[in-house]
């Protein structure tokens, strides 16, 4: 099941250049393109005539034309031109998305059109906030969108399957953790003291002293996660909001789009303060996740695996964030079927 009125991530800006972009989301096939203006188009992947997908067809001006007989639609979704003959088959037409660009990624809204207010879609200001870099990038993973976004409310897992990575045992053993809700959102802060510094960490600042090291992780639906992570010289008093001692300071954003009930993409980006990162240790911190990324997915996809077999769980008090995310889903979800 998934939510419909909702705005999701369906391309970072980037991946939208030239030719058309095919994509499924929510398990409909959708092409991007962009017109001349650079303006982000939305429609159902087929033609009205045999079918074909318009994704393999060619951008001109503010249509698409598609690769097979030539037909073109414009952002409406209209069919505006037939070789051959002036008049237009009536019902000539494929659905048409709300599409809008906003902080490096193209965002659709799925549901009822006349529900897309684009003032709802998530916003995440250090993508474009002065002083600060933005990286991006794109995964695909083969499970329920729902997992990747169980991951990333638990991070503990970080001791364990990110040890050369992102991780370090502290951050599984004697965390201070705080779980909130508001609404349908929900946070969790995590609080580490006095613990080994990440080998990531390490990699890019080259100080091996301890850190007092804190997580606040925030979910909002239906897919969005914002990471603020850091970490300062222990015992400076960081907790205190003292930031003299402050070594790392990172805000990322994950946006998580079903597009199977089985498969999903996920977008990421992950921003810097330029006046204390330089270009050098942000590249290491962006492959350094995006590694740990990928460790995330190959257990995952493992996982997802093992689920289908339909044997039962047990939770563990890590997991008190993941519960209350279950919860928002659970309820939104039936509030929809009710609808």
């Amino acid at each position: 099941m998934f939510l419909r009125d909702r705005w999701y991530a369906a391309a970072l800006s980037e991946e939208l250049a030239g030719k058309p972009l095919a994509r499924t989301i929510l398990g409909e096939p959708v092409v991007l393109f962009r017109t001349d203006a650079g303006a982000v188009i939305a429609l159902e992947d087929r033609c009205v005539h045999r079918q074909a997908p318009l994704s393999l067809g060619t951008v001109i001006g503010d249509t698409l034309r598609c690769g097979y007989h030539g037909l073109s639609f414009d952002r409406t979704g209209a069919c505006v031109r037939v070789p051959g003959q002036r008049a237009i088959p009536p019902g000539a037409r494929v659905r048409a998305y709300p599409a809008v660009e906003r902080q490096g990624f193209a965002f659709i809204w799925m549901g009822d059109p006349a529900e897309a207010d684009p003032a709802t879609i998530y916003d995440f200001p250090y993508a474009t906030r002065a002083g600060w870099r933005a990286l991006y990038a794109r995964l695909y993973a083969k499970c329920n969108y729902r997992l990747l976004i169980d991951n990333l409310m638990d991070l503990s897992h970080l001791a364990f399957a990110h040890a050369t990575t992102i991780g370090s045992m502290g951050v599984a053993e004697n965390v201070d953790m705080k779980v909130e809700r508001d609404g349908d959102r929900v946070r969790v802060t995590r609080w580490m003291l006095d613990i080994a510094p990440a080998p990531a960490h390490v990699l890019a600042t080259n100080d091996t002293r301890n850190v007092d090291r804190w997580q606040t992780i925030e979910f909002t639906p239906p897919g969005y996660v914002w990471l603020a992570v850091g970490s300062a010289v222990a015992g400076t008093g960081i907790r205190d909001g003292r930031r003299d001692g402050v070594l790392l300071d990172r805000h990322s954003l994950h946006l998580i789009t079903p597009e199977t009930q089985a498969t999903a993409h996920y977008f990421w980006v992950m921003t810097n303060d330029a006046a204390q990162v330089d270009r050098t240790q942000e590249r290491i911190l962006y492959e350094q996740s995006l590694k740990a990324f990928n460790e995330d997915l190959t257990i995952i996809e493992g996982q997802q695996q093992r689920l289908d077999s339909g044997r039962p769980t047990v939770d563990v008090n890590a997991d008190a964030g993941v519960l209350q995310v279950r919860r928002v889903f659970d309820r939104l979800l039936d509030a929809q079927n009710v609808a």
